[in-house]
């Protein structure tokens, strides 16, 4: 099991990769950081002549995906990962019932300790799987349908195997 999910998809262009990453280019403020900016076009990122790292413009959850492609002719290939500033907040998160349930092993009784397992448990996995997976399905979705739109993908197919960029 993962602790942040990460999409990859394999794409196909109905037009050229130069097109393509052009028109991404026009769509996108060019910038070294990913961090969200104030800005009228769709993305904020890195796009070169094979390939592109970008964040949604979105103000406020824009940045919590990471879209990272390589184009090559008419097919390429993406991954979908949560930025690195949220997986940091989001392990502090994760850490807070941890912390919770050693305080209270040093301070409390062993029965009281005993009770607070499950809820311990309970609040990782709906982090986790609830408002984690949640938050990057729908935030990935939007970022994705925006992309397909601007480059023109034609066929989308998810990997099961995940792969690095």
């Amino acid at each position: 099991m993962k602790i942040f999910p990460t999409n990859n998809y394999q794409f196909e262009l109905k037009r050229e990769s130069s097109d393509a990453l052009s028109e991404l280019e026009k769509n996108t403020l060019i910038t070294n950081s990913l961090g969200s900016e104030w800005t009228k076009k769709a993305f904020i990122g890195q796009v070169n002549r094979n390939g592109f790292k970008i964040i949604s413009s979105k103000p406020g959850r824009g940045a919590f995906c990471v879209l990272e492609g390589k184009v090559e002719s008419y097919n390429g290939i993406l991954e979908i990962r949560i930025h690195k500033a949220f997986r940091v907040m989001l392990s502090l998160i994760f850490l807070f019932p941890i912390i919770g349930f050693l305080i209270a092993l040093f301070t409390k009784e062993k029965e009281i300790i005993i009770s607070l397992i499950i809820p311990t448990l309970m609040a990782i996995v709906v982090f986790r799987f609830i408002f984690t997976e949640l938050a990057f399905r729908i935030i990935s979705k939007k970022g994705l349908n925006k992309l397909t739109e601007i480059i023109g993908i034609t066929k989308l197919k998810k990997n099961k195997v995940q792969q690095r960029l």
